[in-house]
């Protein structure tokens, strides 16, 4: 990691004008890092432009209390010009470009330098100027804390250590993934020390659910269909559950939890309708690798944790051609 620490640090000190992105419907770890690293880099005295394809969930939006964060399909125009014209462009929490959706076309065609710090599997190193990846990280905001402890410690003041935590926590399932090791629990300490409020962050990311989620919550939990010896559940929310029940997309944060909580369960899918498509979240546990299931159709993640947007099709259909796909997974034939 050293020499992409040294890669990245050189870049901040040569450039002036960045910009920063991630990927398509962010969680936690996608905006702690994005606004980590653009307050290190203003601390820098640099010029810093927060660009998404995706609104920040309303879950999230504390951790932006500035509204630093911008939406490309709001302002393209305007936009893509800032994109043309940056020195530095960095990805953060993805590692291709097809995460960044309406963006990515403008990000691939700008001379920009082009900067990519992740922990997910997939990376093609070609497709970037400097790659600070490394996947056996917990969480992006694990990296860029690496980071910043290398270039130096003093910049990870007590908002860095505000997202940098909320990142950490939200990736790890809060400490409850597979990744949740020592070295992740001693640097959350560092953390809490430097002014992160584990309290507060658990309270506003995961204990404000509102009416219209435990509507659709409800709905979600009448959707359980049970596959492969019942070692398989599959779920889904329609676009017109969003509708009937006021909730937004990122309401279904958390969802794959009761999926996972079932005894014998060895994976869980959720499918999300949304106007131009199907967000697919997928969970497992063990050695079964839902990463490679995702891949297959354009998506990505982790072992244990990945995920996928399709176009629109019906959800049956998604379901059955993901099941079909899993079945090497397991024992038995689709059921």
């Amino acid at each position: 990691m050293i020499k992409s620490f040294n890669e990245l640090k050189k870049a901040v000190l040569e450039n002036s004008n960045f910009i920063l992105t991630t990927h398509v419907i962010p969680d936690g770890d996608a905006i702690g890092s994005v606004m980590a690293f653009d307050n290190y880099l203003k601390q820098n005295g640099k010029n810093v432009t927060i660009i998404n394809h995706s609104p920040t969930p309303k879950v999230l939006q504390f951790l932006d209390d500035k509204n630093l964060i911008v939406v490309f399909p709001d302002e393209p125009e305007r936009l893509a010009i800032q994109i043309e014209n940056a020195e530095v462009i960095i990805l953060c929490d993805a590692n291709e470009y097809s995460r960044t959706r309406s963006m990515e076309d403008y990000i691939r065609k700008s001379s920009a330098v082009k900067i990519c710090i992740d922990h997910h599997t997939g990376l093609i190193e070609s497709e970037f100027d400097i790659a600070v990846c490394n996947i056996q990280y917990a969480a992006t905001c694990q990296l860029i804390y690496d980071y910043l402890k290398f270039d130096n410690e003093n910049f990870i003041n007590h908002q860095i250590a505000t997202y940098l935590y909320a990142g950490i926590m939200t990736d790890t399932g809060s400490f409850r993934f597979p990744r949740t090791t020592s070295e992740v629990m001693r640097i959350c300490a560092d953390l809490i020390d430097k002014g992160a409020d584990p309290v507060l962050l658990h309270e506003n990311i995961y204990d404000r659910m509102s009416k219209p989620k435990l509507n659709l919550l409800q709905r979600f939990l009448k959707s359980f269909e049970f596959h492969f010896n019942d070692e398989v559940v599959t779920s889904h929310v329609s676009e017109r559950d969003f509708k009937e029940t006021g909730a937004e997309l990122n309401d279904v944060e958390g969802f794959t939890s009761y999926l996972m909580g079932i005894e014998n369960v060895k994976m869980g899918i959720l499918l999300a309708e949304f106007p131009k498509g199907v967000k697919v979240s997928i969970r497992s546990k063990g050695n079964i690798p839902v990463n490679e299931l995702a891949r297959e159709f354009g998506g990505g993640g982790h072992l244990n944790a990945a995920g996928v947007v399709f176009d629109k099709l019906p959800t049956g259909q998604i379901i059955n051609t993901l099941l079909k796909s899993a079945e090497k997974f397991f024992n038995n034939k689709l059921t």
